[in-house]
């Protein structure tokens, strides 16, 4: 069994988990973000689904990514835009899901298998793909 431990930040000495999220069976966590007091983990046979904890890791919710494939490594959250993005390893593809209230999924190419995802300070997502020898960094305005 895989467990995927949440840690809190210490002013002094080691991070100690404060929450243990058990996984079972082959559905390992592969990725995960927090936005607010919500954290999303994507787990290796997602099922197109990422799971949406709060804080204390009481499962809210699940959010539907259409065409998802079967193995995803990246998650990022921003707070800007209310998004989620979710990498697409095999199908080499970017999905943005709305947070606020709306269930609108977009998706977009990117070059050959994505893994790394992070939103940088200027709201774009950058995004690390195997097999490239430098980041893609796409900003967010070309997704519409």
């Amino acid at each position: 069994m895989a467990l995927l431990s949440l840690l809190t930040a210490v002013k002094s000495g080691a991070p100690k988990p404060t929450h243990v999220i058990p996984s079972q069976r082959r559905d390992h966590v592969t990725a995960m973000a927090s936005l607010g007091n919500e954290v999303f983990i994507l787990r290796l046979e997602c099922q197109q689904q990422v799971k949406v904890f709060d804080a204390s890791t009481s499962l809210q919710r699940n959010i539907t990514v259409p065409g998802l494939g079967s193995w995803s490594l990246g998650l990022a959250a921003c707070a800007h835009y209310k998004c989620l993005y979710v990498s697409d390893f095999y199908n080499s593809s970017i999905h943005r899901a709305q947070l606020s209230g709306s269930s609108a999924v977009k998706k977009w190419s990117v070059a050959s298998g994505p893994a790394g995802l992070s939103v940088n300070k200027k709201h774009n997502v950058v995004v690390a793909c195997f097999g490239r020898t430098r980041y893609k960094n796409t900003q967010r305005t070309e997704l519409s």
